[in-house]
């Protein structure tokens, strides 16, 4: 079983096999998506006698195995493994429910390099993961650095038997043989060294990778953020769209105007009063998107119908020229305490996946409801759609991080993800899908405020 969150693997351990050797199909299933969302090519074996034969047929750079099998357990396949020449340095790690000393201990004298504990967590696993394959790494390369010595050395040898009776010749060359394997030894030992200190420290560096991984998901969890911020100036350029044609035709008739010279000061007093309105409207448009996006703002009582109207007011436009219609049935008098611009990103989201929806599949009359009411001490908020739903194979994943359905040019699946944080985990709520006859009805339910 594997818990915790994603995390983002180097290109060059997205190349690695890895084969994965447990008797429990689901548990094979979760750790093959896990290994493969993160790029691993994955074998699987079901008992120890097929791990041997695959692992000696198709030479795996990291086996994960489980105790207890059917058969010849772990402990046996391990030793088997590592009495094969083709197999023995392949590291084993042994994954098992197992948690006792003896049994850890057992496992390390059976040859394995690790041992991990049922349940554990995700970034736990492909920590260790990355850390064993790249201790293989260095060990190949030292492996090969040996043969390379080897082989010089034997080149040497057979130089220095041709020029036998050049003595002076022969010193130079033995000298410079002396000092090449002196620099080679130094160079084994330090890589020795550094391999020991990896080992020694390997909790520490899992830490690290750890904290590393929770630096990614901020950026993320930003970058939805700005993609977030790009979606809203999608809709401040609807917005903007009819004052700017408006704009137009007021310049094109001033200059009628002057021509049939009919300007005089009450026109061009119209004339600027007219443009000044336009242009107050779209400074109000820059501020509102301004505000939406303020961070850090504190917690406070506010009016979720007012919030709603306000998240309505920056898609009209794009609603309108997607012939979207939206019904709002907003009851008056429902506070909620919490954060007002992240409760509008949430609102924000579901209305812009309803629209994405309902634009890919054409409805021939689209529509979006949203309603609010009180209800046994909670505020019930419900946007609907008339998409046709949401399929039942993935109904269940919609909510996870970087879940999503689209290109990834449209986002990356984290909308949904922190509409859930928001509602759940900051204003103490809850959120809820399902599908109705006609698409989709999201549900929030949010303790009530007190009134002011």
């Amino acid at each position: 079983m594997i818990s915790g969150g994603p995390q983002v693997t180097s290109s060059a351990e997205r190349q690695s096999v890895i084969l994965v050797v447990d008797d429990d199909a689901n548990n094979l299933a979760v750790v093959r998506d896990c290994l493969v969302s993160f790029g691993y090519t994955i074998l699987v074996a079901e008992d120890g006698e097929s791990a041997v034969k695959r692992a000696d047929y198709a030479q795996p750079d990291l086996i994960l195995l489980d105790v207890m099998m059917p058969g010849i357990d772990g402990y046996e396949t391990c030793r088997r493994l590592k009495a094969l020449k083709s197999t023995h340095a392949i590291p084993v790690l042994f994954m098992t429910a197992l948690a006792e000393t003896g049994n850890k201990v057992k496992g390390l004298e059976a040859g394995a390099v690790d041992y991990i504990t049922k349940p554990f967590q995700r970034e736990e696993l492909l920590a260790r993961i990355a850390v064993h394959l790249h201790n293989r790494e260095l060990t190949k390369r030292l492996q090969e650095a040996k043969e390379l010595l080897e082989a010089r050395v034997e080149e040497r040898t057979a130089e220095l038997a041709q020029v036998n009776s050049e003595l002076h010749e022969k010193a130079l060359l033995l000298e410079e043989e002396i000092a090449e394997r002196v620099l080679a030894e130094q160079e084994l030992h330090v890589k020795q060294t550094q391999l020991e200190a990896l080992n020694r420290t390997l909790e520490t560096r899992v830490q690290e990778e750890l904290q590393r991984n929770r630096e990614k998901d901020a950026m993320m969890i930003q970058q939805s953020r700005l993609a977030a911020m790009g979606e809203m100036i999608s809709n401040i350029s609807h917005q903007w769209r009819q004052p700017l044609n408006e704009l137009g035709i007021m310049v094109q008739m001033l200059r009628v105007d002057y021509d049939e010279a009919l300007l005089d000061d009450t026109k061009i007093d119209e004339f600027s009063r007219g443009c000044m309105e336009i242009i107050q409207y779209m400074s109000q448009t820059i501020n509102t998107f301004r505000n939406f996006f303020k961070r850090e703002q504190p917690s406070a009582r506010f009016e979720v119908s007012t919030a709603i109207s306000k998240t309505v007011d920056l898609v009209q436009a794009s609603f309108q020229d997607a012939g979207i219609k939206l019904n709002l049935k907003l009851d008056s008098g429902c506070l909620i305490q919490g954060n007002a611009n992240e409760f509008s990103q949430v609102i924000l989201n579901l209305f812009n996946n309803a629209r994405d929806v309902l634009v890919e599949r054409e409805v021939a009359t689209p529509e979006i409801a949203v309603a609010t009411w009180l209800e046994n001490g909670q505020i019930m908020v419900v946007v609907e759609d008339n998409a046709g739903g949401i399929p039942d194979a993935i109904s269940g994943k919609i909510f996870d991080p970087y879940f999503t359905t689209k290109h990834k040019s449209q986002g990356v699946g984290l909308g949904l993800y922190m509409s859930k944080i928001i509602i759940e985990g900051k204003m103490a709520g809850n959120i809820d899908v399902a599908n109705s006859s006609g698409g989709a009805r999201f549900q929030l339910a949010l303790p009530a405020a007190p009134a002011i």
